[in-house]
């Protein structure tokens, strides 16, 4: 090792060690370092039937995609879809413009499939609302998140069986297509602790280290210049 060449640009490699000092809260933040917040996450696979209804494999978990009446608990959207269904549409007097501007572009009734919610304008100035069946092939097409566009975690979950990080797992509860198969990830364990993000020694090794870092760099830039 040429010691002369170290030597020559000691000034510049504390510079730089000390910004990586001083840049630390950074790094902590990124990889969660000391962050008590514990989250594990599993993947229950969903099967779609002909017949017009779904399974978990494991047990009910709530499905948080674009379609109305997904999931173990009805919205308020989804019993008035249902009824709407049942009655074959409704007719609406009133404004046209924000009559079907809603969250969801599907809804699904149980054993009776998907369906796509329609309107029409009728000459007396009132709108039908109803609902139009669709295939489930094009509704799970339009739905379902493809395993490459999901995250690290949502992927690990499916492939692995479960994954465990110390933040909300940014995708859960969304329907995901694996090949042919289709997994929705969701929360087994959640323990989170208010106000204690990180630990009073991890806060303290924060500051130390920063104050450490612009100490060094103060120091580099004199080498710099002496």
């Amino acid at each position: 090792m040429d010691w002369s060449s170290v030597t020559r640009y000691r000034g510049e490699v504390t510079i730089v060690v000390g910004f990586i000092l001083l840049l630390n809260p950074l790094v902590v933040g990124a990889f969660d370092i000391g962050d008590p917040d514990r989250y594990r996450y599993e993947a229950s696979e969903v099967s779609f039937s002909a017949n017009g209804t779904y399974t978990f494999s494991t047990h009910p978990v709530p499905l948080d995609s674009d379609v109305a009446c997904f999931g173990d608990e009805p919205s308020r959207s989804c019993v008035l879809e249902r009824a709407i269904h049942t009655n074959g549409g409704i007719t609406y007097d009133g404004p046209t413009k924000h009559f079907i501007n809603n969250e969801y572009s599907y809804v699904h009734i149980r054993e009776e499939g998907f369906f796509q919610p329609v309107s029409e304008e009728r000459p007396n100035g009132t709108v039908w609302y109803g609902l139009e069946a669709v295939s489930q092939e094009e509704a799970l097409r339009y739905i379902a998140i493809p395993l490459e566009s999901t995250n690290k975690g949502v992927r690990t979950a499916i492939e692995t069986g479960s994954y465990e990080t110390s933040d909300e797992l940014s995708g859960a509860h969304e329907l995901v297509q694996a090949d042919n198969s289709y997994y929705v990830v969701y929360p087994t364990v959640v323990q989170e602790h208010r106000g204690t993000e990180r630990s009073l020694t991890v806060v303290v090794l924060q500051w130390l280290l920063g104050i450490t870092g612009a100490i060094l760099i103060l120091r580099g830039q004199h080498h710099r210049i002496k």
